[in-house]
């Protein structure tokens, strides 16, 4: 490797390194300056609203503090779930901008968690700015936060409920474009991607995190009910927490029974050894290009974990045969799809993978297996996975070859564009890897010569092969 391309990959590896910290720095000085100005426009008054002000906000500060504390992250890869927005909406109500963004500020600020210093301060510097962002939404929409003098039905929507509404919009919209800006210098995904996918995930959320912020109000103030109101409407909402934990540890059963498969594919096939991750990683990858729904992302990244699943179908000596592999030898492992959807046919979280599953070792001109379909007619995700499927096996290290680098093994599979690979895949990887770093998996020698010169199936000379078996057993 020459020292230019070391240098290249150092200086791009800076890059995040300064602008996420740089970032950081812009959202909580946006944060400080909403603020200021929202001090100095609309200050806490100790004498109105519920008697204190002040209690107001260290009441809602506390139920902040609790939410963040059982806030449950990761269910699903993308679905969090928190009180925070609600108790933000009730502040934006009850305290208006400033105090909205005090309690945004304060609820990550003081809760105890195991959180990175620049993620703290990140998730302070978002929720402070949305907090008062909102707060300055819910007052130009005629919103007050004297809501113990607005008296009848009429003006409670027209003055506080309307108001909620428009604040809530504000504070999703904000919520994903921030988040989407840190995504983007962190990860490489599109700005405009992410936040249209996390509205389209959590967007619905909202609405009924406004309806439950203005009930919150509501209670609160013309209901007398002051802070007790938060057990009326909290408690409800510990028990849908409740089930959503459910729901994530059956998502986290999920990944560890395809762990579990995959495994057992590995113990049987070293060269296999984290091949499954990697193309369900690059699987993941491309999925961002291509623009896939998270229904369709989950199910790209099921099936690349268990594309291979059907090997275990196969005698051990197959497997690891060093010699050239018999036409009885390809003839099986041909079948490896088809064994691989019956055995994960009855699992129900993966109805939608078989078919990815199954058509994986298809090709573009017609000619692979196992139905000999051609063009589009070969379902997307199957597409997508032989592409990363053909990619990882170019760029890991076998006992007769070096792994191929990411460049070169980028125009092996554009020379197989149109004939083997789908090159609208082929160009989805291209503009993934731009964005993200990825490296040749070498293989430590000890296992490279326990597994031999073993067949590659994946190898896309190997493909070419199998093609022409497949074409010869068809036209029989």
């Amino acid at each position: 490797m020459s020292d230019t391309s070391s240098k290249g990959r150092s200086q791009a590896a800076r890059v995040p390194s300064l602008a996420v910290p740089a970032y950081i720095v812009a959202v909580l000085l946006c944060a400080v300056g909403l603020a200021v100005v929202a001090w100095r426009l609309h200050p806490l008054n100790s004498d109105s609203l519920s008697g204190n002000e002040v209690f107001t906000l260290a009441v809602l500060c506390a139920l902040g503090i609790l939410g963040s504390a059982s806030q449950e992250r990761n269910v699903g890869g993308r679905i969090g779930f928190s009180f925070n927005s609600i108790i933000l909406l009730a502040a934006v109500a009850l305290l208006g901008p400033f105090g909205a963004a005090v309690v945004g500020a304060v609820t990550h600020l003081l809760v105890v968690n195991k959180q990175r210093f620049k993620v703290r301060a990140f998730n302070i510097g978002m929720s402070s700015t949305i907090g008062a962002a909102g707060g300055f939404a819910y007052l130009m929409a005629g919103g007050t936060t004297d809501v113990n003098e607005v008296g009848g039905v009429g003006p409670l929507l027209r003055h506080v409920g309307l108001p909620v509404m428009l604040a809530d919009v504000v504070i999703c919209l904000l919520n994903a474009v921030i988040l989407s800006g840190i995504v983007r210098l962190t990860q490489g995904t599109p700005m405009r991607r992410f936040a249209l996918g996390m509205l389209g995930t959590s967007g619905p959320a909202y609405i009924g995190y406004g309806l439950i912020g203005f009930l919150f109000t509501i209670l609160w103030v013309p209901a007398g009910v002051g802070p007790a109101s938060a057990v009326l409407i909290l408690a409800p909402l510990f028990v849908a927490r409740w089930a959503f934990v459910q729901y994530g540890d059956e998502q986290r059963a999920h990944e560890r029974t395809l762990s579990a498969l995959a495994a057992a594919v590995e113990t049987r096939d070293v060269y296999t050894r984290g091949h499954s991750e990697r193309v369900a990683s690059l699987c993941a990858l491309m999925a961002g290009s291509l623009a896939l729904s998270h229904q369709e992302t989950e199910a790209l990244r099921f099936a690349g974990i268990l594309h291979d699943i059907g090997k275990l179908a196969f005698p051990t000596r197959v497997l690891r045969k060093a010699d050239q592999p018999s036409v009885e030898d390809l003839a099986s492992i041909a079948t490896h799809p088809a064994r691989g959807v019956e055995m994960v046919r009855d699992i129900e979280f993966l109805s939608d993978s078989t078919d990815a599953i199954l058509h994986h070792h298809e090709r573009m001109d017609g000619t692979g297996y196992p139905a000999g379909l051609r063009g589009e007619k070969i379902p997307l995700l199957a597409r997508v996975i032989a592409v990363a499927d053909a990619f990882d096996s170019l760029t890991t290290s076998r006992i007769h070859r070096d792994a191929c680098t990411v460049q070169e093994a980028l125009a092996e599979l554009r020379e197989r564009s149109g004939s083997q690979l789908d090159p609208s895949i082929v160009a989805a990887l291209e503009r993934s890897l731009a964005r993200h770093d990825w490296e040749p998996t070498r293989l430590e020698p000890s296992l490279m010569a326990t597994a031999g010169r073993a067949f590659d199936h994946d190898d896309p000379a190997s493909s070419d092969l199998m093609a022409r078996l497949a074409a010869t057993e068809r036209s029989r």
